[in-house]
């Protein structure tokens, strides 16, 4: 098991840091090989959205429980929605905070502690893309979106991902994220694909004209010109700041009818 601290340095001997997106280095400690690892947060050189930055990294580095002191909701949403459990313990030094965990103490976090800051836009900004859709409704409770995934960030071609990640809207966030294979491209099928698994809004880099019309006829929402990776564009959703720009397919022959690039 590895369990990540929010640490004030590179020590066991460290203090835990309660701020999860400002503190200055992760703590990993492999519970199994009793090894520690230090690495910086590369959260607390972000304007704004360290909280998210500094979820996305530890799901990078397939953490499987987190011990600091305060989340933000978007960094709850992701961290939970992820399946990463989360602690809040006091500010001890990093060898007495997993003391203290593997001997039951810590106070479970499921949801945001302290207030959000700010809220994430991540759309593409070249020249060439600045014609941005209309921002969406509010999130929904009860609805599901699906992110075209290649690894950990948004994919250009919806059709030619690796995979959909489909998350599922509520009022406390984001739950149920759940990864699932593309099935392959196929013209005309991903709409009632995804229909079927109940998404109501699909986001993705670039994406054809006619597959557009094939998701608006499923009742399925599309956001494309969006890139990043997909823990921010989920936060981003949620805060109800994520916009989209001009498709990213690349364009070649066949790019009109909306399939054989897209």
């Amino acid at each position: 098991m590895k369990i990540a601290i929010s640490a004030s340095g590179k020590e066991n001997s460290s203090l835990l840091d309660p701020r999860f997106g400002r503190c200055a280095f992760f703590a990993i400690y492999n519970s199994e090989t009793k090894e520690w690892n230090y690495l910086p947060n590369p959260g607390v050189m972000e304007g704004s959205g360290a909280g998210v930055r500094a979820a996305q990294f530890l799901l990078e580095q397939k953490a499987d429980v987190l011990l600091t002191g305060n989340l933000g909701p978007n960094a709850s949403s992701i961290l939970t929605s992820a399946g990463l459990k989360v602690f809040s313990m006091p500010e001890v030094t990093l060898e007495e905070a997993i003391k203290q965990y593997e001997g039951g103490l810590g106070t479970p976090i499921t949801g945001a502690t302290v207030d959000s800051h700010a809220g994430i836009t991540r759309v593409d900004s070249s020249p060439e893309t600045q014609q941005p859709q209309q921002q969406p409704e509010p999130p929904l409770s009860g609805k599901r979106i699906a992110i075209a995934t290649d690894g950990t960030d948004v994919a250009q071609h919806f059709g030619r991902c690796q995979a959909y990640t489909l998350v599922d809207i509520t009022d406390g966030g984001a739950e149920n994220l759940t990864v699932i294979a593309s099935p392959g491209h196929q013209p005309g099928f991903l709409p009632p694909f995804l229909a079927e698994k109940g998404v109501k809004c699909i986001i993705s880099g670039g994406m054809g004209a006619r597959a557009q019309n094939l998701f608006n006829e499923q009742g399925i929402d599309v956001i494309f010109g969006v890139t990043g990776p997909v823990a921010e564009v989920i936060a981003s959703y949620l805060a109800g700041t994520l916009v989209g720009g001009e498709s990213l397919c690349e364009r070649g022959e066949g790019h009109g009818d909306g399939h054989r690039n897209c």
